[in-house]
This record gives C-alpha cells, structure tokens and sequence, in this order.
C-alpha cells in the first residue's frame, strides 16, 4: 500500500512538472516559444513621420518582448491595397493586429471624439499635445469608446494642422470657397465643414487624391503641408492657404481581441511601445515640415498665410454647423471638453 501511495505521489509530481515545463516552453518543448507576429500599416509613404514611428513602435516592442513579439511595419497600407477603408476593417476582423491612421478616419467610428476636429478649435500643435497631456476624463471615456468598434487605442500623437490647397484660387475669404471640389475624408464632420462653407466636398480615400485632382474629380483637398507632400498634391494643385483651421491627431491603435488575448502585462508593453511612437512622431513632424515646405517652393507652390482677422469671417461662416454639431452632445459633455481645450490654451 505504501509503495502504492508513494507512486501515486511521484506520478502527480511528475504531472506537475511537466505542466510547469509546458507552461514554460509552450508545446514545441525545448524551452522554446511561440513568436507572435504583429503586421503594423500605416497609409503614408517609406520616408514619414508615420513610418519612422511606427518602426519605433515595433523595435520598442520586438526588444522588450525579448522575441515573443514578431512586429513589422508596412507603409502606404501596402496590405491593404494602399486603402485605408480596407485596412481598418481588417484591423476591425483581426486580419491586422496594428495600425496607425489619423482622427480625421477613426471619427468616423467615434462621433464624439471627433470634436477634436471642429474648426479653429485649438490654436496649433502643442496646444493639441497639451490637451492630451491633461489627461481629461471626459476624452478618456471617449477613448475608451473606440473598443465598440474592435479597436483599441494605443497612443495619441499630435498631428500637423490641416491647411486648404488647390488648383482653382488662393482661398482667403469664404467666399473663395464657393463651388470648388475638395476631396475630404469618408467623414460626414468634413462633408458638413465644406458643405457649410460653400465648396463641394467629395469624399474619397486618400490613395485616389492624386489621380482625382490631376483628373478634375476634385480641385484640391485639406491636410497638412506634410501630408499633401508626401501623396504629391503639390504636383497638381498649388494654391495653397495656411490657415491651421483644424487639429488633428495620429492613432496607433490595436484590434481589440489581440489585445484582451494578451496578459495584462504585455498589454501595458502595448501601450510603452505606442509613447515610443508618439515621441518620434512629434519629433519627425517639424522636420518633415521643413523638407515639404521646401519641396513645394520648389515645386511652384504659393503659400498665403492667411491673418487672424481673416479666419474669424470663416468661424462666423461655420456657426450653423458649429450650432448642430453640438445637438451631438449633452451640455455636460460639451462643457468638459471645451473647458480642457481652454484650460491648455496659449497664454
């Protein structure tokens, strides 16, 4: 009976420590483990701010993983043939585990954290950076609102201040807007905003802004100096207002399940690889500011930077917009959103 009992004591021990060793090495035995991969797309091109954080994003993660992680970046969402609609849905199913696009896109998911793009609401970048630096709850809540649509916010970074350009007229008052088709995001906010303001709005994913302005479907868009070099707007339409009308912010974010599928350990890894991001990002803008500012000089552009006084006939233009964008909210809401971008405005 003893030696019966001290079997059955060895053989439990032996269970035991197999499943400690198959809990170590995984089921390939041999202390190894199963390396998982992680596609990161990002819509810009090789040489952007987009893609140099996002390989920050992806060495911070390979290395502090100590290999677990497999992270490699893909530009111009070269997975996604070059459409930003197609890769966040395959973010959303899961056939992408990272991505990097702007709020400008994921407020079409997320109505409300779309506010953040409402016209001449912030003053210029760092005011944006100081606004998420402040960490305001009722942003935060929104934040977390994304996951209702299987994403999951990694990183917020600043994004350039958007800019009007195109190949009709210098635009400096609102009436130069009248009857122009600027391609705007598949964002029913930016439908409204040029709506309002007179032009036709056309929206389209930003893959066809080359080949719409260069064929007469639109006359021009709105985005960043930066971001109208790097897809070569400046090629086609040269008439280019600086107006810092809208802040705009950059997303690293991740699909939800491989995010919950991960301890909480690594989640918070997740989450130190995307600050990574956000410090090259900020980094690389003013730089990459300087190249497309000058590349476009180059290239013919005429740059009108238009005077405060100016862009107060604008706001005055987008009061009804303004008037029913905010039905969107309740008072609370919208008092604590404004109240955070007061807050960290320039003194």
């Amino acid at each position: 009976m003893k030696n019966l009992k001290r079997m059955g004591i060895l053989f439990l021990l032996a269970m035991a420590v197999s499943g400690l060793l198959f809990a170590a090495g995984g089921s390939q035995g041999g202390g190894q483990q199963q390396v998982k991969k992680v596609s990161v797309s990002q819509t810009s091109s090789d040489q952007s701010p987009w893609q140099k954080a996002a390989i920050s994003f992806a060495n911070f993660l390979n290395q502090r993983s100590g290999g677990r992680y497999e992270a490699q970046v893909y530009a111009s969402a070269s997975l996604s043939q070059g459409n930003y609609t197609i890769m966040m849905e395959q973010i959303q199913s899961g056939a992408l585990q990272v991505a990097v696009e702007s709020l400008t896109v994921l407020g079409a998911y997320n109505e409300k954290a779309g506010i953040l793009n409402m016209p001449f609401t912030f003053a210029d970048v760092d005011h944006v950076l100081r606004f998420l630096e402040l960490k305001d709850p009722t942003w935060e809540g929104w934040m977390k609102d994304f996951e209702k649509s299987n994403f999951v916010i990694l990183a917020a970074s600043p994004r350039p201040m958007r800019q009007i350009n195109n190949n009709v007229r210098l635009i400096k008052t609102p009436a130069d807007m009248d009857g122009i088709k600027f391609r705007v995001p598949a964002n029913p906010m930016y439908v409204a905003i040029f709506e309002t303001l007179g032009a036709k709005p056309v929206p389209a994913p930003s893959s066809e802004i080359y080949t719409g302005i260069q064929l007469g479907t639109f006359n021009g868009e709105d985005n960043s100096v930066q971001t109208q070099y790097d897809f070569k707007t400046f090629e086609n339409a040269k008439l280019m207002s600086i107006v810092n009308y809208i802040g705009d912010l950059s997303f690293i974010f991740m699909n939800r399940d491989f995010y919950y599928n991960a301890s909480p350990e690594d989640r918070r890894m997740f989450h130190e690889a995307g600050q990574e991001f956000v410090k090259t990002d900020v980094a690389e803008n003013q730089t990459y500011y300087n190249v497309a500012y000058e590349a476009g000089l180059k290239l013919g552009v005429q740059f009108y930077v238009m005077p405060e006084a100016d862009k107060l006939l604008f706001k005055n233009k987008l009061a009804p917009f303004y008037a029913d964008y905010e039905k969107k909210f309740t008072p609370a809401e919208w008092k604590a959103f404004f109240d955070a971008v007061a807050r960290t405005a320039p003194k």
